[in-house]
């Protein structure tokens, strides 16, 4: 999630028809430019070369997650109609493969929970969830985390992940949510070659 807001402009992002390496491009009304989504940056147009300012994402989880934990919910009608039965995506969610049979030349990636020096990253996902979902990950500059039954716990605090909700309740500062960039991995890696993966961490499952 960015902020349109830049300088005295508050960009109005329209869908280019254009991908840069399967994935979406989008172009501001007012400048004419053009922003990929993954890099945050304008890649052509006036403001080419501009970043956006990255701003805290939202939860991404299935409407009858959201609804019960949220019940006053209000849902935005466009044409009197606040759902299409039909996903477009489904075949593309469905498929081994990425966008147009795409796979990532990239095969580095994995999932773990880690104790990285002096820091443990808690990373949660339930088994078997709907791809929608995003996983959570919380940074620990003190304590790490261990499993309590079918919970965690953070040890410095002792405060209880909240699995419903995806938060410690009551966590202490030290204890932050982290941010991220929820994507595929085929999308990914070929706009940021850079990346780093970490090998042979202490992991807990």
């Amino acid at each position: 999630m960015y902020d349109r807001n830049y300088e005295d402009y508050t960009l109005r992002f329209e869908a280019s028809g254009g991908l840069l390496h399967d994935s979406l491009v989008l172009q501001d009304k007012e400048t004419d430019s053009y922003w990929s989504i993954i890099k945050g940056i304008s890649i052509g147009g006036e403001l080419a070369e501009t970043s956006l300012k990255e701003l805290p994402f939202g939860t991404k989880t299935q409407w009858k997650e959201w609804v019960s934990l949220y019940p006053d919910t209000r849902v935005l009608s466009v044409d009197g109609q606040e759902h299409y039965p039909l996903n477009p995506y489904r075949d593309y969610f469905d498929s081994e493969n990425g966008f147009g049979g795409r796979i990532a030349p990239d095969q580095r990636l994995g999932g773990v929970v880690l104790e990285i020096d002096s820091r443990s990253v808690f990373l949660y996902r339930p088994v078997d969830s709907d791809i929608v979902r995003s996983t959570v990950a919380y940074i620990s500059y003190s304590g790490g985390f261990a499993r309590s039954g079918e919970s965690w716990i953070h040890s410095a605090s002792e405060t209880q992940f909240n699995a419903d909700r995806g938060v410690f309740e009551g966590a202490p500062p030290e204890l932050k949510r982290m941010q991220g960039f929820d994507t595929f991995w085929y999308t990914w890696s070929p706009l940021h070659p850079e990346t780093k993966i970490l090998g042979d961490p202490a992991v807990s499952r």
